[in-house]
C-alpha cells in the first residue's frame, strides 16, 4: 500500500523506523474510524526544508511548477499531504516530530485522514484548482477560495479529531 519515496539521515533514523512501524496499522484505523479508504501513498520522512522540496516536486509533473517557497510557509509543520499526478504524497517531518513516538503517531494519523480525505470521489479537482491558484496558473475567483477554504477547514477538523486515536496506534504495535 505505501511506497516509501524518501528518508532523511541517519539522525532521524528513529522517525523512520517509527513511521515503518505505524503506518499500516495508522491506516487501519483511520479507514475504520472515517468509514473510507486511504488508498495507494506515496509516504516521506524529511528534513523540514526537504518536506517542502518533496511538495514541488510531486507538482512539477502535474503543474509545471517546482517553487517549494510558494510551501514553505511553516518549517515547524509536523507534516503535510498533497495530490499527485498518481495519487497522493504523504511527507512526515522528522526534524519537527524529532523522534517522539506520540507525535509521529498522530502526524501519520492526520495525514492519512488528509490522503483519504484526498482520494474521495470528487476531492481532486478542488485541490487541483486550489494549488493551481496558489501558484498563479488558474486564479480562483473569491467565492470558490472561500468555498476552497471551508472545505480545507472541515478536512483539517476531521484530521485533527484522528489524532486523538494515537494512544490506540501505540498500543497496536
Amino acid at each position: 500500500m505505501f511506497t516509501f519515496v524518501r528518508s532523511p539521515g541517519r539522525q532521524h533514523q528513529a522517525t523512520l523506523d517509527r513511521v515503518h512501524a505505524a503506518a499500516d496499522t495508522a491506516t487501519r484505523i483511520v479507514e475504520q474510524q472515517m468509514r473510507g479508504r486511504v488508498g495507494p501513498v506515496d509516504l516521506a520522512v524529511a528534513s523540514s526544508s526537504g518536506m517542502w522540496d518533496l511538495v514541488a516536486d510531486a507538482h512539477r509533473p502535474m503543474f509545471g511548477r517546482q517553487d517549494p517557497r510558494v510551501w514553505q510557509h511553516d518549517l515547524h509543520a509536523y507534516g503535510t499531504t498533497t495530490i499527485t499526478a498518481t495519487g497522493v504524497l504523504v511527507v512526515i517531518n522528522a526534524q519537527a516530530c524529532r523522534g517522539r513516538q506520540d507525535e509521529i503517531d498522530k502526524t501519520l494519523l492526520h495525514e492519512l485522514t488528509h490522503a483519504l480525505q484526498f482520494n474521495r470521489s470528487g476531492a481532486r479537482p478542488l485541490i487541483e484548482s486550489s494549488i493551481a491558484n496558489n501558484y498563479g496558473i488558474a486564479p480562483m475567483t473569491e467565492r470558490e477560495v472561500a468555498a476552497a477554504n471551508r472545505q480545507v477547514d472541515a478536512d483539517e477538523r476531521d484530521a485533527a479529531r484522528m489524532e486523538r486515536h494515537h494512544r490506540q496506534l501505540a498500543q497496536s504495535i
